[in-house]
């Protein structure tokens, strides 16, 4: 059953823990009703909090201390 975590006036974030899956809801601005969902599994949102960790190292010019420095420092 889903449920929801986190909502707001443009977005709503839900959870079901029976199939392992999160709801992400994003709502028109317009206040039309429309809204586009996109459903991802544990093993899509890994990946996605992974990409979103780049993204917020990449901001910060941060490298970590694992990263293999081959694919960042090519010689």
């Amino acid at each position: 059953m889903w449920e929801t975590i986190l909502k707001n006036e443009q977005w709503e974030l839900q959870a079901d823990t029976d199939r392992k899956s999160i709801l992400f809801n994003v709502f028109s601005s317009d206040n039309s009703g429309n809204s586009v969902s996109l459903e991802l599994t544990q093993s899509g949102l890994f990946e996605l909090i992974h990409a979103f960790l780049s993204i917020n190292r990449a901001l910060n010019n941060e490298t970590m201390y694992y990263d293999d420095l081959d694919l960042n420092h090519p010689d």
